[in-house]
């Protein structure tokens, strides 16, 4: 008891850097690396670090039980194929030890990050991933504040800091955001300094549908202050001017309206925000997604005003097109990402959809699990949520978990990389199911008791009346 209870604190600390480390990808901020003289963390160490603070807390509690069979753990035997038939094409189109092994670490990180938050003892409580979701809300607001704050006083000054060499060879740049125009129309696009626009973006997107369901729990002023956090980082999101974010978050708020967490006029008042948002500081945004849409649809683009010829051909469409023929040409094992990176960078650039990517690196065989995966955690979290009934808390936890779930589905259309932030979500979404399902397995006991016990007294009832009526 000495040793259990300063080490589950210890290892609670640990879990939040780790996870605070991993979400945000502060090891590229720019702040952090000029801080600490160029040195970029690996960004293996806060995972390897989640990891064995699983492992660790596994040995000190002696817990034998261990990982359980649940059939939230079916979701390892498919990530356990992927992993599998992305590794023999690794090995197979990957020339050169330094190439195998980072694109082993590739694939391999985000699942050894799904297996340990689902594994760490501390998420095994509902309330832990509550506390977890809540800090990462909270610092969300505080590096988005930074974010306009550094935009909003001197966004000049951004792209005029200096280019800070690092450890591993390359350089971070301040002005990861870039400028954005279509016609007379541009901006400097929102993000923190050392990552990209598309990541920032779609990093908040879940945290917004936390705010919701803190915002919905919470009463007086606190719920006001929720709001108010909850506009700012929409604001943020569009600011970014980023397709794949503004989808995605459209896709969650779907989830949450079909769960009918939206009265009315809340429906009414966010679409009159989106309106009035496109209409003064988010047009670009709105542009853009015309324009995108303009290049599937045969329709008129001319009432924008604006020169657009050129943005129809869009080089990520593009590349899109060139992607698919390469997964044509190499459909079982693909043909290597490292190759694959080359000839892109020849034509139109990197492609910003993760499906595509994975199957023309890695085949069609390591996509197919990949969508099986994701496509499972979504339909048993969302069967789970059907079934909770008596916990309203436990339920609409669910619910966010499920928005933010659908919302990173989507914008795994529109990244351009594995991001982690994304592996964190389905971790703490299978933790929640694990949860759940354990609290009902705990009850069934009783419910069966319970149940016999009627049972029983009804057939005695019934055995009394049968012998009353011979009489």
């Amino acid at each position: 008891m000495n040793i259990k209870i300063p080490t589950l604190k210890i290892s609670k600390i640990l879990v939040t850097i780790a996870v605070i480390m991993i979400y945000f990808q502060i090891y590229w901020h720019y702040w952090l690396v000029k801080l600490l003289g160029g040195y970029v963390v690996n960004t293996l160490l806060p995972i390897m670090l989640l990891f064995s603070v699983f492992i660790i807390k596994e040995f000190v509690s002696h817990d034998t039980g261990g990982i359980k069979k649940r059939k939230i753990y079916y979701l390892l035997i498919l990530l356990f194929y992927y992993f599998l038939f992305a590794s023999v094409s690794i090995f197979l189109n990957e020339q050169g030890l330094n190439n195998i092994r980072s694109y082993l670490i590739y694939i391999y990180s985000p699942v050894l990050l799904f297996v340990s938050i689902l594994g760490l003892n501390v998420y095994r409580k509902n309330e832990n991933i509550k506390f977890t979701l809540n800090i990462l809300f909270i610092l969300s607001v505080i590096l988005s504040i930074y974010v306009t704050i550094t935009y909003s006083v001197d966004p000049l000054s951004v792209s005029e800091m200096p280019v800070i060499e690092t450890n591993r060879g390359g350089g971070v740049r301040a002005d990861t955001g870039a400028t954005f125009g279509i016609g007379e129309l541009t901006v400097i696009r929102y993000t923190i300094p050392g990552i990209s626009s598309t990541t920032y973006g779609a990093l908040l997107v879940p945290l917004i549908f936390v705010g919701l369901y803190f915002r919905k729990k919470s009463m007086g002023k606190v719920r006001f202050l929720y709001f108010c956090a909850i506009l700012f980082l929409i604001f943020c999101v569009l600011m970014t001017v980023s397709r794949g974010p503004f989808i995605s978050l459209i896709a969650g708020m779907i989830y949450l309206t079909w769960w009918k967490w939206f009265k009315v006029k809340d429906v009414m008042f966010m679409t009159f925000i989106f309106i009035i948002s496109f209409s003064t500081f988010a047009g670009l945004l709105f542009l853009r997604l015309v324009i995108t849409f303009a290049a599937f649809v045969p329709i008129d683009v001319s009432f924008l005003g604006v020169n657009v010829q050129g943005f129809l051909e869009d080089p990520r469409l593009m590349s899109v097109k060139e992607t698919l023929s390469y997964i044509y040409q190499n459909p079982f094992l693909g043909m290597g990402m490292s190759h694959l990176i080359d000839l892109q960078n020849l034509s139109y650039g990197k492609e910003h959809n993760n499906y595509l990517s994975i199957a023309a690196s890695f085949g069609i065989l390591t996509l197919i699990f990949y969508i099986l995966f994701v496509i499972l955690l979504f339909i048993m979290l969302h069967k789970r949520i059907k079934k909770i009934s008596q916990n309203p808390l436990t339920k609409n936890m669910g619910i966010v978990l499920g928005a933010g779930l659908s919302a990173l589905i989507v914008f795994l259309n529109f990244a351009p990389a594995e991001f982690h932030f994304i592996w964190i979500w389905f971790g703490l979404a299978a933790a929640w199911l694990r949860n759940c399902e354990d609290e009902l397995l705990l009850r069934k006991p009783a419910i069966n008791k319970l149940c016999n016990e009627r049972a029983g007294r009804e057939k005695l009832d019934r055995d009394l009346s049968d012998k009353a009526a011979l009489k």
